[in-house]
């Protein structure tokens, strides 16, 4: 993509880059972006041409998402992208290092032939990198290219420079460093996650695939994924899905709800059509499924699974369910107690775990010690950026969906944020997360 305009000489561009000394451009959500964790390209800082962004024109020829002369288009991904990221053009983005460390850098890019560009970061950690981008084959053909960087810690801005064009940018992420908040020590494997009540109105294959495909365009991109209001007779397209769409082996777990009138007091008399899935890029090794039998509007019990997958050797429980809400019984009190049974049903596995789902309650009731807490972290309350609303889009107002740890300190979370940009696929917005696990 190439805007005709006449551009300066490499070194002569060189000088347009911002004075971080006398930087006065500030964060586009408001707080900066905790690191380790992800930068959506299009998120650059507020402040203007020359502070927090460098244009060769004063046109968004993308058109899309922000009214500045930085050129955005809508991602093949979903969300959004950089394009017609031209010679000398630049993007400011302000961050906050959690602590010093080397970082695994990635970049989000796609370019027909091949480019370059240049990161950096100023304040702590002084770091100019070039990185080199592979040809991907196309405009919206997108690959990761990543360095390592040694980063110092505290709030500082990150730099995206186009060297000569050629290449789109959809997100930055840092993983790494030694965030971790809980106990323990050494290196572990950094987990990207997403979850996402994705609504059992529509039951068309279009709208199942439509909501991995969101799921998948988050980034970094998901390496487990939990839904939540879900049709057990979709579960093959799920995974279908996700294979077309990465090229990867995923694998899958699902249960069904019991439905109003069907609990026996032991058991449920038939199997019902909506339920919860957990899908995993790593192998499940193991699953188990049982229910928390208190009803409310629409079912006699509901469903709580769990998925053992194997990351790269050790294994790692996934907990999912999805809690009682309607208001025709007490629904805070069937879902304290059913959290009481999760969490002792937890407790027959071992660390790490991790667990999510849409728990139909804000945190003064699901953080608390008659809830997940102390035995499970909320990831929000640790790495939480951005709103934490994830209900009823478009104007979302609580926070009911989760993604939680266990509190041996074996993962903890490095990221956790709202995905806004799924439109009306559902009416509840995905929760990503990072954790690292050990």
């Amino acid at each position: 993509m190439i805007k005709h305009v006449l551009l300066a000489p490499f070194f002569c561009l060189l000088a347009a880059l911002p004075a971080f000394a006398q930087y006065s451009g500030s964060p586009y959500t408001g707080s900066p972006v905790q690191f380790p964790g992800a930068i959506y390209a299009a998120n650059f800082d507020n402040g203007g041409e020359g502070v927090a962004y460098h244009d060769t024109d004063w046109i968004n020829w993308g058109g899309q998402y922000r009214d500045t002369g930085v050129d955005i288009e809508p991602s093949s991904e979903g969300g959004y992208d950089i394009g017609w990221f031209d010679a000398g053009e630049w993007l400011n983005y302000t961050v906050n290092v959690a602590s010093a460390g080397t970082y695994t850098i990635t970049v989000h890019v796609a370019s027909p032939s091949g480019a370059s560009l240049h990161v950096g970061f100023n304040g702590p950690s002084s770091v100019w990198q070039q990185v080199w981008v592979p040809g991907s084959g196309g405009w919206q053909n997108w690959i990761d290219v990543t360095f390592t960087a040694t980063l110092g810690a505290g709030v500082q801005q990150v730099t995206l420079y186009s060297d000569g064009g050629g290449l789109n940018v959809e997100w930055l992420a840092a993983t790494g460093g030694s965030r971790a908040t809980g106990t323990g020590s050494g290196d572990g494997t950094v987990l990207p996650v997403a979850e996402w009540n994705i609504e059992i109105d529509d039951n068309s294959e279009w709208h199942a695939r439509v909501a991995m495909d969101n799921l998948l365009a988050s980034g970094p991109r998901p390496e487990v994924i939990v839904i939540v209001e879900a049709y057990a007779g979709w579960f093959g397209t799920y995974i279908d899905e996700l294979q077309s769409q990465t090229g990867q082996q995923w694998y899958g777990a699902f249960a069904t709800h019991c439905a109003s009138g069907d609990w026996n007091g032991s058991g449920c008399n038939n199997s019902w059509y909506q339920g919860i899935g957990i899908f995993s890029t790593h192998p499940i090794t193991d699953s188990s499924s049982r229910f928390f039998p208190y009803p409310d509007c629409w079912t006699s019990a509901r469903a709580g699974l769990r998925a053992q997958i194997d990351l790269n050797g050790l294994p790692v429980q996934v907990f999912a369910t999805h809690l009682q809400t309607g208001g025709c019984s007490n629904d805070a009190q069937s879902r304290y107690t059913s959290m009481q049974d999760l969490k002792s049903w937890a407790g027959n596995y071992s660390a790490p775990q991790l667990a999510a789902g849409d728990f139909n309650a804000d945190p003064d009731q699901i953080d608390s010690s008659s809830g997940m807490s102390p035995y499970f972290v909320d990831s929000w309350s640790v790495a939480g950026t951005g709103s934490r609303f994830t209900a009823f889009v478009p104007n979302p107002t609580m926070k009911l969906d989760y993604w939680f740890s266990d509190a041996s300190g074996r993962a903890t979370a490095q990221t956790s944020v709202v995905n806004t940009s799924t439109g009306w696929v559902s009416d509840h917005m995905p929760l990503q997360a990072t954790f690292l696990v050990k």
